[in-house]
């Protein structure tokens, strides 16, 4: 056989095997470009096909999370190769374009920062573009049309590509590091994201052979970046084993620094498989606000993710409230809190949430306009009132159960539930069936008062051994009793 015929036959089995290969496909594939030096943008791109009318209805959120005016933020909306008409809705959420039908349509918009400078922790969910750095959250980074997610458990096979990165920077976002990333996601999942890139810096640990990485930039005044590093490595280590838990894909975890000067500020928002962070970049910031930020946004990897509220917002005493109170909780099991700072902690929320003229607000007037509506005042409310009560019936179960179980006992139980079934959302029925099984039939009225109603907690004769309440001012504040076996007592309050 000649060279020729070798070569030929070699040839005639690449293209064979290319025609044989088939394209991987999505259901969307978006291009992102960081155009940090120019505007600065993200800019975006993506295709997709008109209905038989030639519509296309985009989904992007105009107001969420108490920030509005979102679209403020799209820049340079357009068709690229076809004639089309664009509309905003802004109470809808919505984008309308009407082209030809049946059309494949390439989209193309920019994402620009739309406040000026300097960064405070208010701006943390609207989208952070400089020239230095960007921060953005899913909800905010991509337009999605209509049609994707029809349903709340409808996924969607995704591929994102990144261009234009800058100079010694790096990529990073909750799916990961990569490049080119392909993920398939649930619309919630998907909004629930975040993506930053520029100078910021990484940091990666493996936990049970999955990675988990850490983001920041900026010079940090009161701490480095190992001391927050190891608080993220221990959360995540003790909250898993608590919840006797695994991560079953990379976890990653931003904290960005603003800007407040003669205060301090901390905040953040947990996801399914990520959490971001921010933290005030000086001296009233501790490294024991960081790690109680981290207890308590990686607890809602469980609390509001995995137990899902039926009633978002009326719900938070549950998936912020617990939340809370478990952030203290989880601080004080892992010898990370004494006794007596675990009691003051508890003790000035307490004290906060009786001084607040809103404190006997009924659960069913907290709606999601009246809690995002007026965001300044109604914010803790949920947050206090679950912790009260939480404590108020973790100390409860102790009791009745002559300390065999505890409020742990019924996190444990709903997460098991919420496992078995998707479709579980908590709700009050479901949190009642709780109090049944640990509590009786009493607990239910005093849900209905200290929940539903909002009346206040006496905590009478419903406390620890070793443990007084001296009233201030008509508000509980719990003490540790004379001659009192320390020790005991924080046995007890770790149960």
């Amino acid at each position: 056989m000649s060279f020729k015929n070798i070569s030929f036959i070699g040839l005639c089995l690449i293209l064979a095997s290319c025609e044989t290969k088939k394209t991987e496909k999505f259901d969307l594939e978006y291009t992102v470009t960081s155009n940090l030096k120019n505007e600065p943008t993200l800019d975006v791109q993506f295709k997709y096909k008109t209905d038989g009318k030639g519509v296309l209805n985009l989904d992007y959120v105009n107001s969420s999370m108490g920030d509005t005016d979102i679209f403020n933020c799209i820049k340079k909306l357009k068709v690229e190769n076809e004639e089309a008409n664009i509309s905003f809705v802004r109470d809808s959420n919505l984008i309308k374009i009407k082209s030809v039908p049946n059309k494949e349509l390439v989209i193309s918009y920019s994402i620009a920062q739309d406040f000026k400078e300097p960064l405070y922790n208010h701006h943390r969910y609207r989208p952070i573009i400089t020239k230095d750095y960007f921060h953005v959250l899913g909800v905010r980074l991509f337009m999605v049309p209509s049609n994707i997610y029809k349903s709340e458990i409808d996924v969607a096979k995704i591929n994102v590509k990144w261009n234009g990165i800058p100079n010694k920077g790096i990529i990073h976002n909750s799916f990961g590091k990569n490049l080119s990333q392909t993920f398939t996601v649930n619309q919630e999942n998907l909004f629930a994201s975040f993506f930053v890139g520029g100078d910021f810096r990484r940091k990666e640990f493996l936990y049970k052979n999955k990675s988990v990485y850490w983001v920041t930039r900026g010079d940090w005044k009161n701490f480095n970046d190992e001391d927050v590093f190891n608080i993220l490595k221990e959360t995540i280590t003790f909250q898993n084993n608590f919840w006797k838990d695994t991560i079953n894909s990379s976890f990653s975890v931003s904290l960005l620094p603003t800007q407040e000067k003669n205060h301090y500020s901390i905040g953040g928002s947990g996801f399914s498989n990520s959490f971001i962070s921010f933290a005030s970049n000086n001296q009233f910031v501790e490294l024991k606000n960081i790690a109680w930020l981290y207890n308590h946004e990686l607890l809602h990897k469980w609390l509001g993710r995995t137990i899902k509220n039926k009633n978002e917002v009326q719900q938070y005493w549950f998936s912020e409230g617990f939340t809370n109170y478990y952030s203290y909780k989880l601080l004080l099991k892992n010898n990370q809190l004494s006794v007596n700072e675990f009691l003051k902690e508890i003790n000035t929320i307490i004290a906060k949430h009786y001084k607040d003229p809103l404190n006997a607000i009924p659960n069913s007037k907290l709606t999601f306009n009246t809690y995002w509506g007026d965001y300044k005042n109604y914010q803790k409310l949920p947050y206090r009132r679950g912790l009260t009560y939480a404590f108020l019936i973790d100390m409860q179960i102790k009791l009745k159960s002559n300390y065999k179980h505890s409020l742990d006992n019924v996190m444990l139980d709903l997460l098991a539930i919420a496992k078995s079934d998707s479709s579980m959302r908590l709700n009050n029925e479901v949190f009642k069936k709780m109090l049944l099984k640990y509590l009786g039939k009493n607990s239910i009225k005093e849900f209905n008062k200290h929940i539903l109603e909002g009346k206040l907690i006496t905590f009478k004769e419903q406390i620890v051994s070793g443990l007084e309440i001296k009233n201030e001012q008509s508000i509980p504040q719990f003490v540790l009793s004379n001659k009192v076996d320390i020790a005991q007592v924080k046995k007890e309050l770790k149960l």
